[in-house]
């Protein structure tokens, strides 16, 4: 993974603000790469792993989530009540 710490400086200060982040960039740019970085940062940062919840619509493995409503019942049945969960959405169409 190439470490594009540039990004990270800029990002880094709005982890835990209330505003919604969104990377976009052409094909092949690295936002899987600076999301994932963001993700491993908060584990750095204490937070644990069940409580970030990372969606690759691009893997097989979300295949099966074909509208909102599928993804919003998949979220909620993995949200935890009681602490902030983190939520990457990755190659939204």
């Amino acid at each position: 993974m190439i470490i594009r710490k540039a990004y990270m400086d800029k990002i880094a200060p709005y982890i835990d603000s209330q505003v919604i982040k969104i990377l976009s960039g052409v094909r092949r740019s690295g936002k899987s790469t600076i999301l994932k970085m963001l993700a491993d940062e908060l584990v750095k940062r204490g937070v644990n792993k069940n409580r970030i919840l990372a969606y690759n619509f691009d893997s097989l493995q979300h295949e099966d989530i074909k509208t909102a409503k599928l993804l919003y019942e998949n979220v909620k049945q993995r949200l935890l009540s009681k602490n902030k969960t983190y939520l990457f959405f990755d190659s939204l169409h």
